[in-house]
């Protein structure tokens, strides 16, 4: 039964988040995203709908967990949903076991959300307001071919190849954010009868926690990557679970609680469902970053499908490769380095070129942007009218007019690339 109200819950969400995109519009309530407490409340002080949600979420999770995360998010049920095929397929990926699941989300959370935000307010004026149906819907949403990528990447790719909610898991900073409330939720998974260590907990889990280790070492489940979601308390054979409230000032916390929990995953009934990469975990961060760092936001792709993508592909080439021959582990490296050290590169020349140019030193911006049109796949018509204007201040009317008409080909409603034309050939003659 409680399985499924939370299905409803789950089919629901999706249902409001159409109702709310194609009927209701922005005029009274706009992006409700978790990124707005952060950019726009963290960042301007604006409350909206996002930072709200976000607000409620929390206090919500200090009562019942991540109740948001196991009953709500559509993110989470597009994975359960990938899982669930996957089994229909007779597909059954092992699910990882792997410090990053702490170390990764909380490095995207505080490099890309709090971070830079709280640095913008300290350097700008903060002040509180409230503007609830700003910004518009779209605003943080990518386009149709974008978001498609990012649930195929994220949403099943990612469980492929990292196992149960791998995404949830190995990225979400939103998950990150409600880890240290769901530690000190009132709430909680407890033993409350005999255990037969039959492991059915565990393998009802969807985000892969080992509640069986957890309930009869702890008397509860204590992992802050737990949802909520009930699947243990409800598929217990024994009922030895339940999810109960306890006064926190009897409550008892110990450190090993929140420490990496070395003999989880072990034992013979689920040991051969899960697999450990902790001593590939450091290796595994520092290419993620470094991959993820070179895609994001080229293609117009955000960070969730860049580290996505540089997830999946540091997994591939530092553990599941090995499978394979050393002859084509190291042809797979190669390819796959190849591509990502030349995104990393027309990343790097995008930032430098714009750098150099606001400096006004066009004489390297106009190296390093050349480079990026002519290693870019996107045709982006900003640069061509920025090496066009630069070509003009330099006199060499030849390329200005032809990055001029080169930017008038990609846009050509755009004023800019119209007018720049008219100056040079007005120079010309």
């Amino acid at each position: 039964m409680v399985q499924k109200l939370r299905i409803t819950s789950l089919i629901l969400i999706h249902v409001f988040i159409l109702l709310h995109v194609y009927y209701f519009g922005s005029e009274t309530i706009g992006s409700i995203d978790f990124q707005e407490f952060f950019h726009s409340f963290m960042k301007l002080g604006v409350i909206n709908a996002g930072t709200l949600l976000v607000i409620f979420a929390f206090l919500f999770t200090l009562i019942f967990g991540r109740f948001f995360c196991g009953w709500a998010c559509h993110f989470g049920a597009i994975q359960e949903l990938c899982w669930y095929i996957l089994k229909k397929l007779n597909i059954h990926p092992k699910t990882i076991d792997s410090k990053l699941v702490t170390i990764l989300p909380l490095v995207i959370l505080l490099n890309f959300y709090v971070i830079p935000n709280i640095y913008y307010a300290y350097q700008n004026q903060w002040t509180l307001s409230i503007a609830m149906n700003e910004p518009e819907i779209w605003a943080f949403l990518p386009g149709f071919i974008i978001g498609s990528l990012t649930f195929f990447i994220d949403g099943f790719l990612i469980v492929y190849f990292l196992g149960k909610k791998g995404f949830c898991r190995f990225i979400c900073p939103w998950g990150a954010f409600l880890k240290i409330p769901t530690s000190l939720a009132l709430f909680k998974v407890r033993k409350t009868g005999d255990c037969t260590y039959c492991h059915v907990c565990t393998d009802e889990c969807p985000i892969g926690i080992d509640v069986s280790y957890e309930i009869n070492k702890f008397d509860k489940v204590v992992n802050s990557n737990c949802t909520s979601c009930m699947n243990c308390t409800s598929g217990c054979p024994s009922n030895a679970l339940s999810y109960q409230f306890s006064n926190p000032l009897k409550e008892d916390y110990k450190l090993n609680q929140f420490l990496t929990k070395k003999n989880a995953y072990k034992h013979l009934n689920i040991s051969k469902k899960f697999k450990s990469i902790r001593k590939s975990d450091y290796y595994m961060l520092g290419l993620t970053l470094i991959l993820g760092f070179s895609i994001d936001s080229l293609y117009g792709m955000g960070h969730f499908m860049a580290y996505g993508i540089g997830l999946i592909i540091s997994y591939i080439i530092v553990e599941y490769s090995k499978e394979y021959s050393n002859i084509f582990r190291s042809l797979l490296v190669i390819s796959l380095m190849g591509v990502f050290i030349w995104h990393g590169t027309v990343k790097y020349s995008i930032w430098n070129g714009i750098r150099l140019y606001n400096q006004g030193d066009y004489s390297l911006s106009i190296s390093n942007l050349e480079r990026v049109v002519n290693l870019y796949p996107k045709k982006i018509g900003k640069f061509h009218i920025m090496l066009s204007e630069m070509y003009l201040d330099s006199n060499k009317l030849e390329d200005a007019l032809e990055h001029a008409l080169i930017a008038k080909q990609i846009n050509p409603d755009h004023i800019a690339p119209k007018q720049l034309i008219d100056i040079i050939s007005s120079k010309k003659h």
